[in-house]
């Protein structure tokens, strides 16, 4: 776009607002007969008269209507991203409010709010945890920590990590009740699941060897995070399937044993963790430092969730 145009246009725009050659050409700093000239010279680009002169008056036509609504949005569009840029000038600072699952929150994000504040002291992190899914704008969060399975097509999600599930069982209830190998042995086992998971025909699907298999189960324990499933597996409760991220910590002390390693897990809405917020033209400086912070861990190639 050339350069004479674009000031045509501005020009233009400030006539638009003022509804007058002469209180527009004096906020601009130019005299009456510039203003005026440039305004007939835009006329002429277009080839269409943008507004009704009279010595009284100055009203817009039905072009110079739709010209300056797109004139606003234009400039509306430009001071975001004047603003989007020197935000990249300016150091993150304030408070961030955060909410996620009560399973999301201790063993994902806690473990990774401390490095976070390390690089951005300035920044104070309040993180709150629930089974609920909170209305962000209505409880004053700035972000969300959750599974795909969850995120409204209105909300802005940027993927912030990886999650892998594990069947599991402590050395005492497998010493008990023994070993399953096979999806069909689940139907034998004490089974604590998701409430979610029960709410119609338990089953959890596995795959080997491009065949499916589905495995019926029976709810004996059923909660609705998984740090309880987590802790009743631990007590020797039964069978459970917990992320990676809550249980990987167990498998390596011996506490928790992986089961059925030669079987896939599939089927879960569950495999992939985004920080959420609903959408805005703008995003805070303190929500895009975290979200980069943990997208940044993502990438390193460190194990999923």
């Amino acid at each position: 776009m050339q350069l004479d145009l674009i000031q045509n246009l501005l020009i233009f725009t400030r006539v638009a607002e003022a509804r007058s050659v002469t209180r527009a050409a004096e906020r601009l700093g130019l005299s009456k007969a510039a203003v005026s000239v440039r305004l007939k010279a835009l006329e002429r680009e277009l080839g269409l008269q943008l507004v009704n002169r009279s010595t009284r008056s100055l009203t817009l036509t039905d072009a110079g209507e739709r010209l300056l609504d797109g004139m606003d949005r234009m400039l509306a569009d430009a001071s975001d991203t004047v603003a989007s840029v020197r935000d990249l000038a300016l150091k993150p600072t304030g408070r961030l409010r955060i909410t996620a699952s009560i399973g999301v929150g201790i063993s994902f994000a806690a473990p990774l709010i401390p490095g976070f504040l390390d690089r951005y002291p300035e920044i104070e992190v309040d993180l709150s945890t629930s089974q609920d899914i909170a209305d962000l704008a209505a409880q004053g969060f700035d972000l969300a920590l959750r599974f795909g399975n969850i995120i409204r097509g209105t909300d802005m999600a940027w993927p912030v990590g990886r999650v892998d599930w594990h069947l599991v069982a402590s050395p005492g209830y497998l010493a008990s009740h023994g070993l399953p190998r096979e999806p069909a042995d689940l139907a034998r086992h004490r089974c604590l699941l998701y409430g979610w998971q029960a709410l119609h025909d338990p089953a959890w699907r596995f795959s080997r060897d491009g065949r499916e298999e589905p495995a019926p189960v029976r709810a004996a324990f059923k909660a609705n995070n998984g740090e309880l499933l987590m802790q009743a597996a631990l007590a020797d409760g039964g069978v459970t399937m917990l992320s990676g991220f809550a249980c990987r910590r167990h498998i390596a002390s011996g506490a928790l044993v992986p089961l059925m390693p030669d079987w896939t897990i599939e089927g879960s809405d569950a495999e992939i963790i985004f920080a959420v917020r609903p959408w805005s033209p703008r995003v805070p400086r303190t929500v895009r430092a975290f979200v980069d912070h943990l997208q940044a861990i993502e990438t390193q190639g460190l194990p999923p969730a």
